[in-house]
């Protein structure tokens, strides 16, 4: 925005420019989201889950889009965690009780630990440090869906985390 200001500053445009010259800036970040989600693994979602976050408005490069994207993978992490937390304090399924307090401690690490260490990696400019923290998380989703043989009571909601920690990882490799 300090850009358009400038070249306002400088050309002395009235308001009816200034409102044409804040969609050209807001068609760019557009732009940004499109181009950057293209090279990823699921590049329809990946806008999606951009644009779901309203701070995407303000988006400042590719670091910015991997800050949304972890950000809507600890949002997301949480159903997974939720309806692991439900059914082990409820006593359901003590058949699979030991994968479901495993899995439930991969996502709490991953909420807790990983993602705030992925967004600070990409606020310090260490591109590579997000993209091994969005490989741990991608790694750490599959092994908790693993533990199940494929079949846990949260196979969708692992597909969509494990999807996102994708999008993040080719976020990452971008930069």
């Amino acid at each position: 925005m300090a850009v358009v200001l400038v070249a306002l500053e400088s050309r002395r445009q009235d308001e009816q420019d200034v409102a044409s010259i804040a969609i050209a800036q807001g068609e760019s970040d557009d732009k940004l989201i499109t181009e950057t989600c293209t090279k990823t693994p699921y590049p329809a979602q990946c806008v999606s889950y951009i644009k779901a976050n309203y701070k995407s408005n303000d988006v400042k490069g590719v670091a910015g889009l991997g800050i949304i994207m972890a950000q809507g993978f600890q949002l997301k992490a949480e159903a997974p965690k939720d309806i692991l937390f439900k059914m082990i304090s409820a006593g359901k399924r003590p058949d699979i009780r030991f994968e479901m307090i495993a899995c439930l401690g991969n996502y709490n690490y991953l909420i807790d630990t990983t993602m705030p260490e992925a967004i600070d990696a990409f606020k310090l400019g260490k591109p590579r440090l997000a993209e091994a923290y969005a490989n741990t998380a991608a790694i750490g989703v599959s092994n908790c869906e693993k533990r199940f043989n494929g079949k846990s009571p949260i196979t969708n909601e692992n597909n969509i985390t494990h999807e996102i920690a994708l999008i993040l990882l080719a976020i990452a490799k971008q930069l």
